[in-house]
């Protein structure tokens, strides 16, 4: 039979020393708000430059042979994993200003604003992934089919579909890909002010 633990045992054993902890999370939240310039101003608008220019040349392709041949859908992976990463330690410094789970009154106006940030930057990475995923998948079925088929014509007709596919597909994730991360930009730059970083005149902490 278990044997419940009194009342006033259970509120002492809550009152943790974590000091370590805080001072370590303190040192990682200015590490990662230091490099926010960096982010914001030269990683974020060299993904936006460059998936645009990927898009506009994914259009311009014939098939999804010349741009396998030419090196494009090996560029656009690298990007969109580039944009992946982006993300990641976008909503890192993002969630360094969610207070904490009991926040009132304008610090929970604050967590509300800066949740609603993170959802775009986790939209933007969540699109990556998938698209990097579909990638992946259309390979997979390629080679798998390649094996079936056993009629050169049925393969030929199977084979052009496909690729036509895999071109669209290539260019959906693209243009998804700029439109989330101009969508990040904008909610950032429209939002972030709104978030409270400091605990001068408050007994609440951020994140870390």
């Amino acid at each position: 039979m278990v044997k419940k633990r009194p009342r006033d045992e259970c509120e002492e054993g809550a009152a943790v020393e974590f000091s370590e902890l805080s001072c370590f999370l303190k040192v990682e939240e200015a590490n990662i708000r230091t490099m926010s310039s960096q982010l914001l101003n030269k990683d974020l608008v060299s993904c936006i430059e460059a998936t645009k220019a990927l898009e506009a040349r994914t259009t311009s392709q014939p098939d999804f042979t010349t741009a396998i041949t030419s090196g494009l859908v090996a560029e656009v992976r690298k990007e969109m994993m580039t944009c992946y990463r982006l993300g990641v330690r976008l909503e890192s410094y993002v969630d360094t200003f969610a207070p904490p789970l009991a926040a009132g009154g304008t610090a929970g106006v604050s967590a509300e604003v800066q949740e609603a940030i993170a959802s775009h930057i986790r939209a933007l990475t969540t699109g990556c992934a998938d698209g990097l995923s579909r990638m992946l998948a259309f390979e997979k079925e390629h080679a798998i089919m390649r094996t079936k088929c056993t009629d050169d014509d049925v393969w030929k007709r199977y084979c052009s579909v496909l690729q036509d596919n895999q071109l669209h597909d290539l260019t959906k994730a693209l243009l998804q890909t700029h439109s989330d991360l101009l969508m990040v930009g904008n909610t950032i730059c429209n939002n972030l002010q709104h978030l409270r970083s400091d605990c001068a005149d408050t007994e609440m902490n951020s994140y870390y």
